[in-house]
């Protein structure tokens, strides 16, 4: 198994139609956007500050499936909604750092296939 994780821009692509400048723009968005989002979501997380953390897991979530991480937005939806519940609160922390561990990895993948991409250009 590789150690990058395998985003599915399959989803991006339908809603680009075949435009590549957008599929760019739209990597370049989370690749600039979401690392902020994390580490807001980490100190919150730390600071059990469970409104926040359910606010911020919320942002998160539909950028992962926009990228097809499926798996990662169900643990973030799990995440938010028992952030907002205010249950299972110790199972918070440790879902955060599977899915930020997995981060670094997304952020590779989808250097590498903006990369690609620009190359088409």
């Amino acid at each position: 198994m590789s150690n990058a994780y395998q985003v599915d821009l399959s989803y991006l692509n339908d809603i680009a139609g075949g435009n590549v400048e957008f599929v760019i723009d739209m990597i370049d968005i989370f690749l600039e956007q979401t690392p902020g989002y994390f580490e807001e979501l980490g100190a919150a997380i730390q600071l059990q500050d469970w409104k926040v953390t359910g606010d911020i897991a919320h942002k998160i979530k539909p950028t992962l499936a926009f990228i097809g991480a499926e798996d990662l937005r169900v643990k973030m939806q799990q995440m938010e909604s028992n952030a907002r519940a205010q249950q299972n609160l110790d199972t918070i922390p440790e879902s955060f750092r599977e899915i930020n561990g997995t981060a670094e990895q997304i952020y590779e993948s989808l250097q590498q296939a903006r990369a690609e991409l620009s190359a088409k250009l």
